[in-house]
C-alpha cells in the first residue's frame, strides 16, 4: 500500500514539476527575448520605490517582463548614479514602502541620492506611512511631502536589538542544553542557558547600538537641518508613537500635508513622466579597461550546495570557490573587493572560505567592506583582506565560538521514549540525544571549542598585527561599532563601499577604472533548473510519514553540536 501511495505522489509531483518547468521556461525564454529597454519620456523623472526587503546584491537577472523587478542596493545605487549624469531624466521622486534593509545599505542609497542632488536636478520625497528606514531615505531629499490623512504617519522608533530566551520553554519540555562556549561575551548561548541577558552582554550591546543610535539622529539632524537635540526630543520625548502629518510639518520633519496627486499637479509632473527605477536602463558604461571586482557575501555562513535555487543569503564555501573561478577567467580584473554582510555561521566553513579568498588574496590586492553587520565568521572571513573598511553602521567583532548541543532524556521520560544503545568503541553513540552524555565527552568537546576560538584569534593576530597580550580585549565575543572597531584597530578606516572600491584600485595603481559585480547573475530559469527544488528524484523519495519525519529530526539534532562563529542578535 505504502509503495503505490509513494508511486503515486512521484508522479503527481513528477507532472507538476514539468508543467512548472514547461511554462517557467517558455514564458523566461519568450518574456526575456521580447523585453525592450524602457523608453524614457521626454521631462522624465527617475521614480525611486524601494520597498519591503532588500537585498545589497540580488544574484538573480531581474523579471521585468512580468514587471516583479526588485533591484537591490547596490542596483539602485548604481542607476541612480547614472541618472544623475542622464540628460533625459530631470529630477527625482523618492517613495520609499516599507523598506527592510539594514543602516550601511540605507547609508549606501542616501550617498547615492546625495550624488544626485549634486548636479543640480530637484530631488523631492513622498510618503503615506514612512517607517524609519523609509524616513531616513526621504529625509535625503530637499522637500518631503505626506499624505495628510490621518491613517497616515511616521513611526520614528530608534535602534534595539532583540533576543529571544528559551531555557524556561526547554526546563518544561525536559531539554537540557550544554552550552560549548569560548569568549566570555559570546552570547548566542544564553538564550538557553538564562532567562536575560548577562550584565557583561548588555553593555557591549548598549554600547554598540548607543552609537548607531547617535548616528541615526545625526543623519535626521543634518538631511533637514535641525539640531540634534530637538532630534532626540522628537525619538524621545513625544507622546505619540504615530506622527501625523500636521504635527511632522510642525516639528519640521516634512515641508508639505499633501496628497500625491496634488503634488504631482503642483510640480507639473505626470504620472507617466516618472520612470521607475527598476525599468531604468541606463547606457552600458563604455570603459573597457581595468576592472575591480565586487563581490557580495551575504547571509549566514553555512556548508549548502552553490546550485540550491534558495542559496542567495547563504555563503558556502561552494558559492565562493565558483565566485574564486569567475574573477580569475577575466582578465581585466585588477583588484577585488569583498562586500560582507553576515553575523557568521558555521567555524568549519568560515575557515574553508576563508582559505579561498587568501587565493584571491595571492593575485589581487584585497579589500574587505563591512556592511550591515560582518561578525564572528563574517569578520572571520574578513581578516583574509589586506584592507578592511567598515560602513558608519556596521556591527562587527564577535570573535568567540558557540556550540549547542541538546541533550533529551527528560524530554523522552515525559512523552514514554527510552533509548537503549549497544556499541563497540570509547565514542560509539557518545551524543544520542535521549541518553545522558558522559561528562568527560562534554569536557573533550570544550576543548575542541577552545583550540577552534584560538585558531580565530590567531586569524585576527595575524591579520591585524595584534600581540598575544592584547588579542584577548578585542576578542571574547564582543561587538563592535564601526568607531570601536577603529579605536581597537579591527579595521583599517570607516567608510562606504565606493570608499573600498577606490581604496582597492589605489592598490594596484590604477587611476581609470570600473566596477564589475559577482557571483555573475544568473537568469532565474537557470536558477531553478539547477535547483534541488526540480530535482524530481528527491521529491519522488520524500513521501515519509510524520514519524519518518519525527525520527530523522532526532538523529538529526546531534549535528546542532557544530561549532559556530555567530553572532544571534537581530538589530532594529
Amino acid at each position: 500500500m505504502k509503495s503505490n501511495k509513494t508511486v503515486l505522489w512521484g508522479c503527481l509531483i513528477f507532472v507538476v514539476a514539468f508543467i512548472v518547468t514547461f511554462i517557467l521556461g517558455f514564458i523566461v525564454t519568450f518574456g526575456i527575448k521580447g523585453a525592450k529597454v524602457a523608453k524614457i519620456p521626454s521631462a522624465a523623472w527617475l521614480y525611486v520605490n524601494p520597498n519591503a526587503l532588500l537585498a545589497d546584491y540580488n544574484e538573480r537577472e531581474e523579471l521585468r517582463f512580468v514587471n516583479v523587478s526588485s533591484p537591490g542596493v547596490q542596483e539602485i545605487c548604481d542607476k541612480i548614479k547614472a541618472a544623475a549624469k542622464d540628460d533625459r531624466i530631470k529630477g527625482m521622486l523618492i517613495e520609499p514602502q516599507m523598506v527592510v534593509t539594514n543602516y550601511p545599505s540605507l547609508a549606501e542609497m542616501s550617498l547615492a541620492i546625495k550624488t544626485f542632488q549634486k548636479s543640480g536636478k530637484p530631488v523631492i520625497a513622498f510618503g503615506d506611512n514612512f517607517t524609519q528606514g523609509d524616513y531616513l531615505l526621504a529625509s535625503c531629499a530637499a522637500k518631503i511631502y505626506m499624505e495628510p490623512s490621518a491613517s497616515a504617519g511616521i513611526a520614528l522608533q530608534g535602534v534595539s536589538a532583540n533576543m529571544l530566551f528559551y531555557k524556561e520553554m526547554l526546563d518544561k519540555l525536559g531539554i537540557k542544553m550544554h552550552i560549548l562556549q569560548s569568549g566570555a561575551y559570546k552570547g548566542a548561548g544564553e538564550p538557553y542557558s538564562q532567562t536575560e541577558l548577562s550584565k557583561g552582554t548588555r553593555e557591549n550591546i548598549a554600547a554598540a547600538l548607543q552609537d548607531i543610535y547617535n548616528q541615526v539622529l545625526a543623519i535626521v539632524a543634518q538631511n533637514r537641518k535641525l539640531d540634534t537635540a530637538k532630534v532626540k526630543a522628537i525619538f524621545e520625548m513625544r507622546e505619540d508613537f504615530i506622527l501625523g502629518a500636521e504635527k511632522a510639518k510642525e516639528l519640521q520633519l516634512i515641508d508639505y500635508a499633501m496628497g500625491r496627486d496634488e503634488m504631482l499637479s503642483n510640480l507639473g509632473l505626470e504620472e507617466d513622466k516618472l520612470v521607475k527605477i527598476a525599468n531604468y536602463l541606463p547606457s552600458a558604461s563604455k570603459h573597457k579597461g581595468d576592472k575591480i571586482a565586487v563581490v557580495y557575501l551575504n547571509g549566514n555562513i553555512a556548508p549548502v550546495s552553490g546550485l540550491d535555487f534558495s542559496n542567495q543569503s547563504v555563503i558556502s564555501e561552494a558559492k565562493v570557490k565558483k565566485i574564486v573561478k569567475q574573477i580569475h577567467q577575466h582578465k581585466e580584473i585588477i583588484a577585488v573587493v569583498l562586500r560582507i554582510n553576515s553575523p557568521g555561521g558555521s567555524a568549519l566553513e568560515s575557515e574553508l572560505i576563508y582559505q579561498q579568498l587568501l587565493k584571491l588574496k595571492r593575485d589581487y590586492p584585497l579589500v574587505v567592506s563591512m556592511g550591515g553587520t560582518a561578525a564572528s565568521g563574517g569578520y572571520y572571513i574578513s581578516c583574509a583582506g589586506d584592507y578592511l573598511i567598515a560602513d558608519p553602521g556596521t556591527l562587527t567583532g564577535s570573535i568567540g565560538v558557540i556550540g549547542l548541543i541538546p541533550e533529551m532524556t527528560g524530554l523522552g521520560n515525559k512523552i514514554g521514549v527510552r533509548s537503549q544503545t549497544l556499541k563497540y568503541g570509547k565514542f560509539a553513540g557518545a551524543l544520542s540525544p535521549l541518553e545522558h552524555y558522559d561528562p568527560a565527552i562534554i569536557e573533550s568537546l570544550k576543548r575542541n571549542s577552545t583550540a577552534t576560538y584560538n585558531e580565530f584569534k590567531q586569524r585576527v593576530m595575524t591579520a591585524r598585527k595584534i600581540a598575544p597580550a592584547d588579542i584577548e580585549a578585542v576578542a571574547e565575543g564582543r561587538i563592535f561599532s564601526a568607531e570601536d572597531a577603529l579605536t581597537n584597530k579591527l579595521i583599517d578606516e570607516i567608510g562606504t563601499l565606493d570608499k573600498a572600491i577606490a581604496k582597492a584600485a589605489s592598490l594596484a595603481k590604477a587611476t581609470k577604472y570600473s566596477a564589475v559585480n559577482f557571483p555573475v547573475q544568473e537568469s532565474f530559469w537557470k536558477a531553478l533548473r539547477e535547483s534541488e527544488f526540480m530535482n524530481v528524484k528527491t521529491h519522488w523519495q520524500n513521501t515519509d510519514t510524520p514519524t519518518d519525519r519525527l525520527e530523522q529530526y532526532l538523529r538529526q539534532i546531534p549535528a546542532t553540536g557544530e561549532l559556530l562563529y555567530l553572532m544571534p542578535y537581530t538589530l532594529d
